[in-house]
């Protein structure tokens, strides 16, 4: 479960401002909170495992199957198809329950995986892990979606920062466990151990799934969503469709092929994109659309610097699998430590300027990781950076769901949901996608590496802007309309 899509995706919405709650709970049985609880943290441990062993080895597998050429593609496309599920979901969520794109999400993951570990070539790898991001999209919109449902807001602090914790074990063992497994010739394992886990989970899920309150729409809430359908799912898989080929340009033959090939799918994806989005995303509006668009960009800069930096270390400074996701699991471990930190802020002033700082700490860091390219600074130096970019993620990363599912209605919570996760993984393969398509042009080497990390520092500068133009919520304010274009 990339975090990106949370990652930690599901570092979430820790910490609400309870004064500023739109959308209440309704009562659900303990019993139905505790086993959303649990089954939620076990999804999330099973997910950041995947999510940090699979990227800390990526690089030994595109050198077994021979696949460099898309190595892009298998990076991201979990990502680009995770746009499809998250518009989808936030649909079935809307319009039937959460239940259900769970369900659907946890088989669809294990059978993606599944796929993926039993691989023959890197094209069919890249394929399963598309269908595990699909997955995963339809998991984590539903995760979103039940929290808002079935727990109470003075509880929701507590239950997120029990989701912030799930990441820790997964960061410090992940990594290490895959670069072994690597170094020894079984990197299937990593894929195909996961599968009996999704399982487990799966059950602890099933009683959930049973009982959990799930309130039918009302009439005009369902014309609404079926009006949203029409527009948004044949918008989603175009720009699934257009982000995979961005993805697998490196593979196109030509540079200039690449080049040709990238560009133009690249259009595609910009004329997309908005139509998912909240109006005013891209103009970075005040509220809600700002907020959607911080998460794109400051999601972007992140996940594209932990895709490169294991093949930059591995390739460049001949490191080994597993001293390379060490470089992750710092990141990830000051991520969860930031998201617990900004869990105890309150008040919507302060939680506001902390986004920001938040956001200048990811510039900085992913600058400092991207220094390593530079013959003179020592490859350890980008843990360094890792560790700073993951702490300012985790302060900013929960502080822009808060702004924006705070200022929601109940009845589109799913819609608003779904909204942040396509930011999410949009912002995370096309920054991928793009990175990808530099390094095939130029090189596996300072110049390949060295323009695609400044295109990333890029993006990290413009989440700073764009988090600072979520407006400062105050004074209660009408909740602002967020349905698609």
């Amino acid at each position: 479960m990339p975090r990106e899509t949370g990652a930690a995706s599901l570092i979430l919405v820790a910490g609400q401002d309870h004064n500023r709650i739109v959308s209440t709970a309704p009562t659900a049985p303990p019993n139905v909170e505790r086993l959303l609880l649990i089954g939620a943290v076990a999804l999330i441990t099973i997910g950041a495992f995947e999510n940090l062993a699979v990227t800390t080895i990526l690089p030994v597998i595109a050198r077994d199957l021979d696949g460099f050429a898309i190595y892009a593609l298998a990076a991201g496309l979990p990502l680009a198809l995770q746009v499809v599920a998250n518009a989808l979901g936030g649909l079935l969520v809307d319009s039937i329950s959460f239940q259900r794109p769970l369900l659907i999400g946890v088989v669809t993951t294990g059978a993606g995986l599944l796929t993926a570990g039993l691989a023959p070539e890197m094209w069919t790898l890249a394929i399963g892990r598309g269908v595990a991001g699909f997955g995963i999209g339809f998991i984590t919109v539903s995760l979103y979606a039940a929290v808002g449902l079935v727990v109470p807001p003075e509880r929701r602090p507590g239950f997120f920062a029990a989701f912030s914790a799930a990441w820790v074990v997964p960061s410090m063992v992940g990594p290490a466990i895959a670069g072994v497994l690597a170094d020894a010739g079984w990197w299937r394992a990593v894929l195909i151990g996961v599968v009996p886990l999704a399982v487990i989970a799966l059950l602890l899920l099933r009683p959930l799934l049973a009982t959990a309150p799930s309130p039918p729409p009302s009439r005009t809430e369902r014309s609404r969503i079926r009006r949203r359908a029409t527009s948004m799912i044949p918008a989603a898989v175009g720009l699934a469709a257009a982000l995979a080929v961005v993805q697998s340009a490196g593979a196109a033959g030509s540079e200039l092929r690449s080049l040709v090939t990238a560009g133009t799918a690249f259009l595609v994806v910009l004329v997309l994109l908005p139509l998912l989005l909240p109006p005013g995303t891209f103009s970075l509006r005040r509220g809600v659309p700002a907020a959607i668009a911080a998460r794109l960009f400051i999601n972007g800069a992140v996940i594209g610097t932990e895709a490169y930096l294991p093949l930059l270390l591995q390739e460049g400074h001949s490191w080994s699998p597993t001293a390379s996701g060490l470089v992750l699991t710092a990141g990830s471990v000051s991520w969860s430590l930031g998201a617990i930190l900004q869990a105890r802020i309150r008040g919507t002033e302060k939680r506001y300027r902390w986004s920001v700082f938040g956001t200048l700490l990811v510039a900085l860091g992913v600058c400092a990781a991207a220094a390593i390219v530079i013959p003179a600074v020592p490859p350890a130096f980008a843990a360094v950076g890792m560790l700073i970019a993951g702490l300012g993620m985790g302060i900013t990363f929960a502080s822009l769901s808060v702004f924006a599912l705070d200022n929601t209605p109940g009845p589109r919570q799913g819609e608003t949901s779904a909204a942040l996760q396509i930011a999410d993984g949009s912002g995370a393969a096309l920054a991928i996608a793009v990175v990808g398509v530099v390094i095939a042009i130029l090189g596996r080497d300072t110049a390949g590496f060295g323009t695609g990390f400044a295109i990333l520092l890029v993006v990290a500068l413009a989440s700073v802007v764009a988090t600072a133009r979520v407006r400062k919520l105050t004074d209660p304010a009408p909740a602002p309309e967020v349905t698609a274009q």
